[in-house]
């Protein structure tokens, strides 16, 4: 008996569909992009129930966007690509290039077949924050959705191997993240951020695309003149983050895994932090120095208090005790003066 062809929808239960679509395809979900669905029960039963309503125990997975012609399909993909690139730009991310073409993408150590790929200035990923990289690396899927969505062709099954599509995308995001905050509230923001870019940007997106499709391969010059040309020039303002709670994404910096999103992405710790640190640092060092000043000041008005008390009583060995103490006092604070290397030399000497 011939398999039967099903879509992703036929053999993932709702509770695991509910899920990828509120926190993204990320690392939980990496088996059932390799066919494996013995991972979770009831996408189990879902396959058992597939089975049986097809009358076969061989599935056959259909291609994603199965209805999709190979010019549309490269469409889509210069959808994909372009929404990286204009966003991140928009958002003050610096793009290398935009390419649309077959090859290999290695996201969180998995090599992932890809179909794009844009690529970033490693510097402005280090300056980017956490929100502005995460809406970057989902813009691409939310791109995608609006650009099926103008073809009456943005239904639940279709989402759901849009983000299947960006599976390298949330694993890089994943990485970049590092448990920090809860991925269901990082990607709501993102798509939040992403979908104000793209709404004011459309026509730069698109543009973008077609470009880049002429082309297979675009700079960022060849990027930015196309962005100008197709109208709204420079950044934009940032969306107002909706809360500041603690775990708020948008005012920390991403720890991504590599600097190049993909179709199925991208920062390193921000330079700034480093900075603050080292200068953190140097105050603190100020602030020790000026309480050890305070104490040697505090140990000499102690030794004089002691002076004046029993100064005068005459027995030797009190004046012995009141001139060892200021003279240890002193010696302490002079080596707590000093830096650690020079210490360790005087005491190996």
């Amino acid at each position: 008996m011939a398999g039967a062809t099903v879509r992703l929808v036929d053999v993932i239960c709702n509770d695991c569909q509910h899920d990828i679509m509120k926190q993204g395809w990320g690392q939980r979900f990496l088996p059932l992009i390799e066919r494996d669905f013995s991972q979770c029960d009831r996408c189990a039963e879902t396959v058992d129930a597939t089975c049986q309503r097809f009358g076969t125990s061989e599935l056959v997975l259909a291609k994603p966007l199965p209805f999709l012609t190979e010019d549309e399909r490269r469409e889509y993909i210069a959808v994909h690509e372009a929404a990286h690139a204009v966003v991140g730009e928009h958002l003050g991310m610096v793009v290398e290039s935009v390419v649309v073409e077959k090859h290999e993408s290695v996201a969180a150590g998995r090599v992932i077949p890809a179909a794009g790929v844009t690529e970033w200035a490693i510097d402005s990923l280090r300056a980017s924050t956490l929100g502005d990289y995460a809406a970057m690396t989902v813009a691409g899927m939310q791109a995608n959705q609006r650009w099926l969505a103008s073809r009456g062709q943005d239904t639940h099954p279709n989402r759901l191997e849009v983000a299947a599509g960006g599976n390298g995308d949330i694993l890089s995001l994943e990485h970049a993240v590092d448990g920090r905050f809860p991925m269901r509230q990082v990607m709501k923001e993102a798509r939040a951020s992403a979908d104000t870019v793209i709404s004011g940007q459309w026509d730069q997106i698109t543009a973008v695309a077609r470009a880049v499709l002429a082309n297979g391969r675009m700079d960022r010059d060849q990027v930015r003149d196309v962005m100008h040309t197709a109208g709204h020039q420079g950044r934009i303002s940032k969306p107002v983050p909706r809360n500041e709670s603690a775990t708020d994404s948008t005012r920390h910096t991403p720890n991504p895994s590599k600097h190049a999103t993909t179709t199925g992405g991208t920062s390193m710790a921000g330079i700034e932090e480093i900075i603050a640190a080292i200068s953190n640092t140097s105050s603190k060092s100020e602030q020790i120095q000026g309480a050890l000043a305070q104490v040697q000041q505090w140990a000499t008005e102690i030794a004089g208090h002691l002076h004046m008390a029993l100064g005068e009583s005459g027995q030797h060995e009190v004046q012995q005790v009141i001139g060892l103490f200021q003279e240890l006092a002193e010696q302490r604070i002079t080596e707590l003066h000093q830096p650690a290397a020079l210490r360790g030399q005087e005491c190996g000497s």
